[in-house]
């Protein structure tokens, strides 16, 4: 695999990751989904401010 293909995996995990992210209200952190939007959060590269904390709009 070129370094061009790896590039395009990289651009469409994070994509969908993002979208998957913005697009679902986020879960309280102790249950089992909240884990898993923990990392969906974390292949969309939502750190720092640009993520939303449970109950927010």
């Amino acid at each position: 695999m070129d370094i061009m293909g790896i590039i395009g995996y990289v651009t469409m995990i994070v994509t969908v990751a993002s979208l998957v992210a913005a697009s679902t209200p986020t879960p309280k952190d102790d249950v089992w989904i909240g884990k898993l939007y923990k990392f969906i959060d974390l292949l969309a590269i939502n750190v720092g401010k640009s993520k939303q904390k449970p109950g927010e709009s």
